[in-house]
């Protein structure tokens, strides 16, 4: 289905913003595989008049379904190639002033790939920024300002004491390639904060275990037990 979908040259976003007639081509492909999944460009087709019955009998069969089926899944009908393509054009969609792009980007990403897997992508895309370059200079400005706009719009993402693997990640990319920026001190107190609220759920598991220890061993019976 999204087979037919672009070809993204491997140069940085300024260059490939220099392709004349053929940028439009690629990009109006890219943006038709995102309105094919873009949550909200079905609705007004979907709200018919007789399609109210259908729809309340397709809720009751999605909220009756099992909780693993509405999780996000990495399998999909698009390519990891197209994964992979849509990825790499979050950085020159912004530069090159499309407001369509990364909002629907965020919003549906999670139907086929995972928060791991797209920063991976990215940082695959960007793995160093040359020194003294203009350009590197304004793509990596364009990448931290797209992380913290991700941050803000998906902090459940980010922001979890089960997992802190993500940000981890992403402070090691941060700290190698933007050092000075305002976006690795906002992840480092996130980390921090995280960190601590772990240490205290720990804590607090371990004085709920010793309260325990402490009236078993006092209860005459249950000590002779």
């Amino acid at each position: 289905m999204f087979s037919c979908c672009f070809k993204i040259a491997r140069g940085t976003g300024v260059k490939k913003d220099k392709s004349g007639g053929h940028g439009g081509a690629w990009r109006h492909r890219i943006h038709s595989c995102l309105q094919r999944l873009w949550p909200f460009s079905r609705k007004e087709a979907d709200l018919t008049q007789g399609s109210q019955d259908q729809g309340h009998t397709e809720k009751a069969k999605e909220d009756s379904a099992p909780k693993d089926q509405k999780e996000p899944c990495g399998e999909s009908r698009i390519s990891a190639d197209v994964v992979e393509k849509l990825v790499n054009h979050l950085v020159p969609s912004l530069q090159a002033g499309d407001t369509f792009f990364v909002p629907a980007f965020l919003c549906t990403y999670r139907r086929f790939a995972t928060t791991q897997q797209v920063l991976d992508l990215l940082f695959k895309r960007y793995p160093y920024f040359r020194p003294y370059c203009e350009e590197d200079e304004q793509a990596k400005n364009t990448l931290c300002s797209f992380l913290d706009t991700w941050i803000d719009k998906s902090p459940e993402e980010f922001c979890q004491t089960s997992d802190l693997s993500i940000l981890k990640k992403l402070k090691t990319y941060l700290i190698l390639n933007m050092p000075y920026s305002d976006l690795i001190v906002r992840v480092h107190m996130l980390l921090t904060d995280l960190q601590q609220e772990e240490a205290s759920e720990s804590e607090i598991e371990d004085d709920e275990d010793s309260d325990l220890w402490n009236h078993i061993s006092e209860d005459p019976e249950l000590e002779v037990c």
